[in-house]
């Protein structure tokens, strides 16, 4: 599985988010801004299967669209007959299209909530464990041995203060943004966690049970289940403090 980030320019949000929602792709979208002009843009999570994963990149491409916008460049100066005087010379600039990221998923879990075991796609699970080089020094031993993911959950809006008082109550570190997502595009909350390797299967079964017990469909039309989580485990290459 890979989580495609893809970052659009805000005018083409709407169309891309109901576009890959009617291919009953999932998606959560995050309101930003960046870029050149510090534009509004969003940036949408796509959880997708490795096969299906062109299929998205062609649907955001051909949704987005290009536009011209008008900055003022640096101003040039020109002498008159009693000094110099300053104009701004208008530059025109093309934004639009989009920016996709791609990162491999290490774990792909969903909640339910409530005591109900955590639904795990079984082709993510963790098979091989960390091991550390017999030559390397204690110092680098436990360094090594010590990895980082990072969690993502999207957990519904109705939960995300229980969740996060939990997780926080457990000791660990979380970003909390309010997002929206889904078939009825209700409001929920993107959870960044960063943790130990091995305390990832605690801070699920903490999401898990700080969430509400949920089977109803989502929507009833088309059968597919509302989670109270669903919770993507990404390998982190770097972690560090400044």
């Amino acid at each position: 599985m890979i989580l495609l980030i893809a970052i659009v320019q805000s005018e083409d949000a709407a169309q891309v988010t109901s576009k890959l929602l009617e291919h009953a792709y999932r998606v959560t979208r995050i309101n930003s801004s960046g870029g050149f002009l510090a534009a509004g843009n969003a940036a949408i999570l796509i959880g997708v299967d490795d096969e299906r994963c062109e299929e998205v990149i062609a649907i955001v491409g051909a949704t987005c669209r290009s536009r011209t916008r008008y900055i003022n460049a640096a101003p040039w100066t020109t002498a008159l007959a009693n000094g110099s005087v300053a104009f701004v010379a208008p530059m025109e600039v093309t934004i639009g299209g989009a920016v996709i990221f791609g990162f491999p998923v290490r774990r792909f879990v969903r909640l339910q909530g409530g005591t109900e075991p955590p639904i795990i796609d079984q082709r993510f699970m963790e098979t091989e464990e960390t091991t550390v080089p017999t030559s390397a020094s204690p110092t680098a031993s436990k360094q090594a041995a010590i990895q980082m993911t990072m969690v993502i959950a999207i957990v519904q809006k109705e939960d995300a203060d229980a969740v996060t008082r939990d997780l926080l109550a457990g000791g660990h570190r979380l970003t909390r943004v309010n997002t929206a997502g889904g078939f009825l595009r209700r409001g929920n909350a993107t959870l960044l966690i960063g943790v130990e390797s091995d305390q990832v299967d605690a801070v699920i079964a903490l999401i898990q049970a700080s969430c509400q017990p949920r089977t109803e469909p989502n929507p009833p039309e088309e059968g597919i289940p509302m989670y109270g989580a669903t919770v993507f485990v990404l390998d982190a290459s770097h972690f560090v403090r400044v």
